[in-house]
């Protein structure tokens, strides 16, 4: 795209760019600083320190691109309508061989497609008025364009990078101008996208807020200090800057208005206001020079004249411009100097996750043993709840802390299940008389009186050597069995719940101890088909434990049988005594006079008492072995959970897992195993490579923010 630009054009045109904006650096110390945070950024750790950057911001046609190239030397677009369509970042960065780049990087939400072809945009420039044709060669490869498919405005950033010796370590950002009502070549949706892209660069806590508002347009429509005030609050880092000043009537109420608001009498900036009087339609010719010859006759003969001379004009705004970055830097120091410790804290862990180099079968073995040694550690405080290792930290934001700590996931999950048991384990529930279902909205129950029905029938197909009234104690055992089916598929669900937990947690523990390949071998070579193997031997202890109560005939010695049918029967008498006594004395008020009320005849209730309670030899056994049943089932319930959780769960699962990649297992391996488990693949030399070589410029980087910091005696403000 474009004519071919030889090295000598690009060196004059950098170097012109570099002249314009020298003046951003403050002292040597400045630029010292700017190089120490510019060498940490320039090899690929701006993960962890961001460069200081100016950002220019306001509504359409408020004058920031023309604010930018006054105090940058670029020539930009400017217009009086849309113009400025997506970021533009001049990035100036000090280099030995004076050079201008020019590419696009795209947005977020591009395809793959697109990113290769908005990456491949290359251009050239040796003159100011080649950017007005790079921006429009942007804005085509970008998509954007005036027809009514086309889109207006982009996520995608132009980035101009322009290198020379004297050039500070800066970046210049020009933004979409801010609005509000939409028209036909910009929507509502137009509208949150520029103001998000513009909200973003402010939230950047290195930006220095250019906001710019125009004279010539009501302040009340102009919303970038309210977004600006907004994100900074302190208002460090924000510079208030009115345009357009000369576009005003003299002596009017708005050119008295924007000189009080320029006094700082009116919305208050802790860095005050500044005024430009840029370039116009009519004066867009004008040279550099011949633009600061207009903007200072214009300030020194106009009611602008009360400000002090550090409020108005290019070269006055340079100076509170660099000063307030100065500033911003020396309060940012203490921060930088953090993240650059958080940078080295976190390729140490990384280097620890891949281990040293390794060839050699015992470098590969050694690896192995350190690895298992490692875990045998985190497991076994784990699985004992001692939870004073880093891995197990726990904090506010952090989901999967309950994981890691498998004792507390354990207890919650066994906790879960004797709920499950106690209110799910019946297959049917037995509602007494009078009284009401508990579940009836989900789950099967039956009236106690079809129940007799029931356990009558079951006890002729029972019948054995027993004499006439009684039954055969198999019945309860029959009556049991049906009451415990739901035993078996709660209890199967439970074994798929802790092996999960156990699998989880040996994932996250083996993620954090060596590199991802190597975890991966360990999970699918040794990891799963040791846990694996032990699901089994769990569900076949749990399928042990639970045969009994399925094909044996009922046995206990816990006196908490006989204590809980006494409690059964004892309630349903009393609830029978309280119903027919009530319903006794209930009938006989109605049928007595008022002056007998009071003498109810006990002779008659007796009587009524030995009716409703005399019992039928046929339906008491029925009753009896319901009974028998019911208390049967609540011993055996609670023997059954405890027993999963102590012998099953425990013993068979839980307090195997040290053993299931121990330092033992390790020394087992064959030589094949070793190779194929220690080995490490091109990725991980290479990953440890660029981890090593970034540790080393984040110390080297430590220790240049702390020489600078004892020779240039800056503190932070």
């Amino acid at each position: 795209m474009g004519r071919l630009v030889n090295d000598d054009e690009r060196r004059d045109l950098a170097e012109q760019i570099s002249q314009k904006t020298s003046g951003f650096i403050q002292s040597s110390n400045h630029r010292d600083l700017l190089d120490i945070v510019d060498s940490l950024r320039s090899h690929g750790v701006s993960h962890y320190v961001d460069l200081p950057q100016i950002i220019v911001c306001g509504s359409q046609s408020s004058g920031k691109s023309s604010t930018l190239e006054a105090i940058s030397g670029i020539s930009f677009p400017t217009s009086e309508g849309l113009c400025t369509r997506f970021a533009t970042e001049l990035v100036l960065r000090r280099g030995d061989k004076p050079e201008i780049k020019v590419h696009i990087q795209p947005g977020a939400s591009r395809s793959e497609e697109d990113r290769i072809k908005l990456s491949a945009f290359s251009e050239g420039a040796t003159e100011q008025d080649d950017f007005a044709k790079i921006i429009e060669s942007a804005k085509s490869v970008m998509g954007l364009g005036d027809g009514e498919d086309s889109k207006v405005f982009s996520t995608d950033v132009l980035r101009i990078e322009s290198t020379s010796p004297n050039a500070p370590n800066l970046t210049l950002v020009d933004l979409p101008g801010l609005f509000g009502a939409s028209d036909k070549n910009q929507s509502d949706d137009d509208a949150s996208l520029v103001e998000n892209l513009v909200v973003s660069y402010m939230k950047q806590r290195r930006s220095i807020i250019l906001a710019v508002v125009s004279a010539d347009n009501s302040f009340a429509n102009q919303p970038v200090t309210k977004f600006a005030r907004k994100i900074d609050p302190s208002g460090t880092r924000t510079l208030g800057l009115i345009t357009k000043p000369d576009r005003i009537d003299q002596g009017s109420e708005s050119e008295r208005y924007y000189i009080e608001l320029a006094q700082n009498g009116n919305v208050k900036l802790t860095l005050g206001w500044h005024v430009l009087r840029n370039k116009s339609h009519a004066t867009s010719d004008d040279t550099p020079e011949e633009r600061d010859d207009r903007e200072s006759d214009f300030f020194s003969s106009s009611a602008w004249q009360v400000l002090d001379p550090s409020q108005v004009g290019v070269e006055a705004l340079r100076d509170r411009l660099r000063e307030a970055l100065w500033n911003q830097i020396r309060i940012g120091l203490p921060g930088v100097k953090s993240e650059v410790q958080s940078g080295i804290k976190d390729c140490s862990n990384k280097l620890k996750q891949l281990g040293k180099s390794r060839s050699t079968p015992r470098e590969k073995h050694h690896y192995l043993h350190k690895i298992s040694s490692q875990l045998a550690v985190l497991v076994r405080a784990s699985i004992d709840g001692v939870y004073a290792d880093l891995f197990f930290e726990s904090y506010p934001g952090q989901p999967d802390a309950f994981e890691r700590r498998l004792r507390a996931n354990v207890q919650k999950i066994l906790a879960k299940y004797a709920q499950k048991m106690r209110l799910d384990g019946h297959a049917l529930e037995i509602v007494e008389t009078g009284l009401q279902p508990k579940r009836t909205s989900k789950y099967k129950y039956i009236w106690r009186t079809d129940y007799l029905d029931v356990v009558e029938d079951l006890m002729e197909e029972c019948r054995g050597r027993e004499l006439p009234g009684t039954y055969n104690p198999l019945v309860v055992g029959d009556l049991f069995a049906r009451q415990c089916k739901p035993w078996e598929a709660i209890t199967t669900n439970l074994v798929e719940e802790i092996h999960e937990a156990a699998a989880t947690t040996f994932n996250k523990m083996i993620s954090e101890i060596c590199d991802q390949n190597t975890h991966g071998r360990l999970m699918k070579g040794l990891i799963q088909p040791a846990l694996h193997q032990l699901r089994k031997d769990l569900k076949e202890k749990l399928d042990e434990l639970l045969m009994p109560h399925l094909s044996f005939h009922p046995i206990t010695y816990n006196d908490y049988l006989t204590q809980t049918v006494q409690k059964i029967q004892d309630d349903r008498h009393s609830r029978n005594f309280d119903q027919i006594t009530l319903k006794f004395i209930d009938h006989t008020r109605h049928q007595l006079s008022a002056s007998l009320q009071d003498k109810v005849p006990l002779k008659a209730l007796l009587m009524q008492l030995e009716e409703g309670t005399r019992p039928d030899v046929q339906k008491y056994s029925a009753s009896l072995a319901a009974d028998v049943a019911a208390a049967y089932y609540t011993v055996a319930l609670k023997k059954f959970t405890d027993d999963v959780s102590v012998n099953a769960v425990e013993a068979c699962l839980i307090q195997k897992l040290p053993d299931v990649l121990s330092p033992d297992v390790v020394w087992d391996l064959s030589d094949d195993q070793i190779d194929r488990l220690g080995s490490e693949d091109d990725s991980t030399i290479t990953e440890r490579n660029e981890v090593t070589k970034k540790l080393g410029i984040l110390e080297q980087g430590l220790q240049s923010l702390d020489a600078f910091t004892a020779r240039s005696g800056i503190r932070a403000v």
